[in-house]
């Protein structure tokens, strides 16, 4: 997924380990960040082709209000796909099967629309927060991959308290994704969220200037 003028990067890590802090620190330095989860979020609640697949795939149930025959479809009820998803591995991969390329479509136009509008920063860099980057073969749409890991025990609080879940449900969607070991050994960079947002932000500096040393042009042509 090489702009023409971005080095394209992708941010990946479990769900809770800390990749939409990351996507905050690097938007305050001007640096454009598409969060895929965003992108899915707009997908189940107005693109007619997805939630008409969904429909045929896993019925009325997961819409936040029935379907009406003429009507546009009524969004996507995210609770409860995802309650019916993480219970099935095969579910879930026909729900992958669904959105990933719409996804990823989405997320080049976005990155050329970005490259072609000439928008400039201080870095030029697209950041796109994916979960599933690993798990989904998506290695060759960035230039660069980061990691974000947290410890074990302050991810699961988190979920516990961000999505209130139960015990059952953080294992399954743990269990749902490669073990954050993993993802960290594939990264080129890794970064560990589990201290302060300060601590953080002090890695995500310390790499974006590994990426662009001083003295290298910093503005877009």
């Amino acid at each position: 997924m090489t702009a023409a003028k971005h080095t394209v990067l992708g941010i990946t890590g479990t769900i809770s380990s800390g990749k939409s802090l990351v996507g905050k620190i690097l938007a305050r330095q001007g640096i454009a960040v598409i969060d895929t989860d965003q992108v899915v979020h707009e997908l189940l609640s107005s693109d007619e082709a997805t939630k008409k697949a969904i429909l045929d795939q896993f019925g009325a149930a997961v819409f936040a209000a029935s379907p009406c025959q003429g009507e546009p479809l009524p969004p996507i009820d995210r609770k409860a796909l995802g309650a019916l998803v993480f219970s099935d591995p095969q579910k879930r991969r026909n729900l992958e099967a669904i959105l990933h390329p719409n996804v990823i479509l989405n997320c080049r136009k976005r990155v050329k629309d970005l490259s072609e509008s000439g928008t400039s920063s201080r870095f030029p860099l697209v950041a796109i927060l994916v979960p599933l980057l690993f798990e989904a073969k998506l290695e060759k749409e960035y230039d660069e991959i980061w990691s974000v890991f947290t410890e074990e025990s302050v991810l699961r609080q988190r979920l516990g308290e961000r999505d209130k879940l139960s015990q059952a449900e953080i294992e399954n969607r743990l269990a749902a994704q490669l073990p954050q070991s993993e993802k960290a050994r594939r990264a080129g960079q890794v970064i560990d969220n589990s201290g302060t947002p300060e601590d953080t932000e002090r890695q995500v500096n310390l790499l974006l200037e590994k990426m662009f040393p001083a003295g290298k042009p910093q503005t877009l042509s």
